[in-house]
């Protein structure tokens, strides 16, 4: 079973389109926003595992120099909730 996450990133000032624009080219993101307010952008990410997750925040995105800081946020799956 996937895993779909939404990760928050802060870029360096002057640097969000370039970071967008590297995102943009990853399979594992579905969808990228540049938004306002305390974060730069919002990705949605889906892999096939946590494991996968953990390794394409912490090595592929985290690893873009332009990228400060980021906030991962896992979509929690309630069957009942929805």
């Amino acid at each position: 079973m996937s895993i779909k996450a939404y990760v928050l990133i802060n870029t360096k000032i002057g640097k969000t389109t370039e970071v967008a624009k590297t995102l943009a080219d990853m399979p594992e993101v579905l969808k990228l926003d540049v938004i306002m307010g305390p974060y730069d952008i919002i990705a949605e990410v889906e892999t096939e595992d946590h494991d996968s997750l953990s390794q394409t925040v912490m090595r592929r995105i985290q690893g873009i120099d332009a990228i400060q800081h980021t906030m991962t946020c896992p979509v929690a799956r309630i069957e009942d909730a929805i």
